[in-house]
């Protein structure tokens, strides 16, 4: 279905036998900080790519069944100065309702310490395992971004009353921004099912997320402040007003998780059912252009994010690897729009040449005869 972008592979392993890497964050230093889901752990890669034994700190106590567990890791845009890290994982309550919660370290040296609790949700029903969401982001805005799951309660990304089944748009102490859709929440998107990933693309403000479907429907959304994606009310194309239809819609069940932004209006995101690691090329309007398989990973692919040095860091249940950039859009990329214009143009171009050929050569008879009747000088 699509053609490989590259005859060698630019793939390299960094580290091998991790336990369920699920999200990575560069530091300015160098060093790579990731959670392992299970166990809890915050990690650190040093510069040298060695991992330390000893973890930067353990979340402890855990929920981790299934799809819950540690699931996002932030570092504030102010790291260099004020060293917070923030994490996302769940807990179980002692009615056994799964919450989300926000926690944020202070780095010292290679150790969290002084932990502070930011953010709390909670399911709307006990004993959920399903759809935590947990990825977070700091924005270009300076806000922290967090995707938030309906918890298996799918009517929950409709109600607005409900965190669930939501974006969040937060200060960093956690705090409602007073720039947000609605006065007082933390809401800045509804309509969502689960996603495992989403990425700011600075060349053009789009902030742009994956949605896992249920048994088809997996999708890639543009998000938008107070943006209404759908979910419980319609699975496929809406065709409801009410709604934004998603920039792409899998019919097959691809699990789309982890995406990065690597060149204006280009997109790399990870598919956990297939492995793939695909290229997703858009126009300025956020039509889809094309879509070109990169790669092929043993295992599902999770995390996808833009380091430095113009390389690509993704990981798989037990490895993080890296790609190397520039993941160069397929060669019928171009954009649709300027493809038909370019043709209108050389048909006009080519109509005028004809006219104005045609044009002389009725005129160049009459202007013969005219000149055989004059008298020589």
């Amino acid at each position: 279905m699509f053609p490989p972008a590259h005859a060698v592979s630019p793939v390299n392993g960094l580290l091998t036998g991790l336990n369920f890497p699920v999200s990575l964050r560069f530091a300015p230093d160098g060093r790579i900080l990731f959670i392992e889901k299970n166990t809890g752990n915050i990690r650190i890669i040093q510069k040298n790519g060695t991992l330390l034994l000893t973890p930067f700190a353990t979340v402890n106590p855990i929920f981790n069944t299934s799809e819950a567990g540690l699931l996002g890791i932030a570092l504030d845009p102010a790291f260099s100065l004020n060293n917070y890290v923030y994490v996302y994982y769940t807990y179980r309550d002692g009615q056994f309702y799964t919450h989300g919660h926000i926690v944020r370290y202070t780095a010292s040296g290679n150790t969290g310490a002084s932990a502070r609790d930011i953010f709390d949700v909670t399911s709307s029903a006990p004993n959920t395992v399903y759809h935590n969401g947990g990825y977070i982001k700091f924005g270009p805005d300076g806000k922290l971004y967090a995707m938030v799951g309906e918890f298996h309660q799918g009517q929950q990304a409709q109600n607005q009353s409900s965190m669930t089944g939501k974006m969040l748009r937060m200060n960093p102490d956690g705090s409602v921004p007073s720039d947000n859709p609605t006065a007082g929440s933390l809401d800045f998107a509804l309509g969502i099912r689960n996603s495992f990933g989403f990425d700011f693309d600075s060349s053009n403000n789009r902030l742009i997320a994956t949605m896992a479907g249920p048994s088809s429907d997996d999708k890639i959304l543009i998000i938008v402040k107070g943006g209404n994606y759908g979910w419980p009310t319609c699975l496929a194309i809406c065709n409801d007003p009410r709604f934004i239809e998603a920039t792409v819609d899998f019919k097959q069940i691809v699990t789309p998780t982890g995406i990065a932004a690597v060149a204006p209006n280009s997109y790399i995101f990870g598919e956990y059912t297939t492995g793939n690691l695909v290229q997703l090329q858009l126009n300025a309007t956020g039509s889809v252009l094309s879509m070109t398989q990169l790669y092929n990973a043993p295992g599902g692919i999770i995390a996808v994010e833009l380091g430095p040095n113009n390389k690509l860091y993704f990981t798989t249940p037990d490895t993080i690897y890296t790609y190397d950039l520039p993941a160069r859009p397929a060669a019928n990329a171009a954009d649709p729009s300027l493809v038909i214009l370019s043709i209108i143009v050389i048909i006009a171009a080519a109509l005028l040449v004809v006219y104005t050929t045609l044009h002389y050569w009725r005129k160049r008879p009459q202007a013969l005869q005219q000149a055989s009747k004059e008298t020589p000088r």
